[in-house]
Order: C-alpha cells, then structure tokens, then sequence
C-alpha cells in the first residue's frame, strides 16, 4: 500500500475545516462563548508555537 504524508494531512485538515463548519452551522455560539474560546485558542497555539520551537532548537 502507498502512503502519502501530504494527502494524509490535506484529508485531515479537509475533515476538520468540513467539521467545524458543520458544528457551527448546527450549533451556533454566542459572543461571549466564542471570545472564551478565542482566548482558549490562543493559548493553545502559543503552546503549541513554543514545542516546536523547542523541538528546532535541539535538531540544530
């Protein structure tokens, strides 16, 4: 069987941009739910930014 990375990662970033628009539609979020999780968000992806960071830092 072949795999490809790059399909792999288009189809799973498809399925959550299809699943997040499919959530939203069916379960909308008020103002302050979605600034709430605005900052949830945030928080995730500076974490997420600094692992790898760290992780470039020691390969080089």
């Amino acid at each position: 069987m072949n795999f490809s990375a790059s399909g792999f990662f288009k189809g799973v970033t498809a399925g959550l941009v299809i699943g997040a628009a499919i959530t939203m539609l069916t379960d909308p979020v008020s103002d302050r739910q979605r600034h709430r999780l605005a900052r949830k968000t945030e928080g995730v992806f500076k974490n997420m930014g600094g692992m790898i960071d760290a992780a470039i830092g020691m390969f080089h």
